[in-house]
C-alpha cells in the first residue's frame, strides 16, 4: 500500500470512528440539521487538509472535536448569530464539555482495553455473546447452560 492511500485510510478509519459525535455536537451547537451537516462538512475537509500534523497515537477525537468547535463558533458568530437561542457563553460550555468527553472517552477506552486483556477467553466469549450479539442474560445461560444468580438480571 503506497503511502497516500495508507493515509487516507488511516483518517477515514479515524473520522469514521467520531463522525457522529461531531454530528451531534455540531448538532446541538448550530439548532440546525442543514448548518450541522454543512459544518460537518468543513470540519472534514480541515481535518483532511491538516492530518499531516496530526500526531499518530494521540486523540483523534479531541483534536477533531476542537476543530469542529472553531467552525462552529465562528458559523454561530457570522451567519445565525440572529438564530442563537443561548447566549455565547453556553456555546462556549458545550463546547468545552465536548472537548473534555473525547479526552475522557480516550481515558475510559484504554482502561476498557486494559481490563479486557485480564479477562479470561470464556469471559470474553461470555461478553461477546451479550453485547456484540444482544444476547439477553437468561439466554447466554440458557445457552450455556449456566443458572442466572438473579432473575432480575434475565433482560
Amino acid at each position: 500500500m503506497d503511502n497516500d492511500s495508507s493515509k487516507s485510510a488511516r483518517f477515514f478509519k479515524l473520522y469514521t470512528g467520531v463522525s457522529n459525535r461531531i454530528h451531534s455536537y455540531l448538532l446541538i451547537m448550530v439548532h440546525n440539521k442543514d448548518n450541522a451537516e454543512e459544518l460537518l462538512q468543513e470540519t472534514a475537509a480541515v481535518l483532511w487538509s491538516k492530518f499531516d500534523e496530526y500526531e499518530d497515537g494521540t486523540n483523534f477525537g479531541a483534536w477533531a472535536i476542537s476543530i469542529a468547535r472553531l467552525k462552529a463558533l465562528e458559523s454561530l458568530r457570522t451567519r445565525q448569530r440572529s438564530q442563537m437561542v443561548f447566549d455565547t457563553r453556553f456555546y462556549e460550555l458545550v463546547s468545552d464539555r465536548a472537548v473534555k468527553s473525547f479526552e475522557d472517552l480516550s481515558v475510559r477506552s484504554e482502561a476498557l482495553k486494559h481490563c479486557l486483556e485480564k479477562l479470561t477467553e470464556n469471559q470474553k466469549k461470555l461478553l461477546s455473546m451479550r453485547f456484540k450479539k444482544n444476547n439477553s442474560i437468561k439466554n447466554i445461560s440458557q445457552l450455556t447452560g449456566q443458572m442466572c444468580e438473579n432473575s432480575q438480571e434475565n433482560t
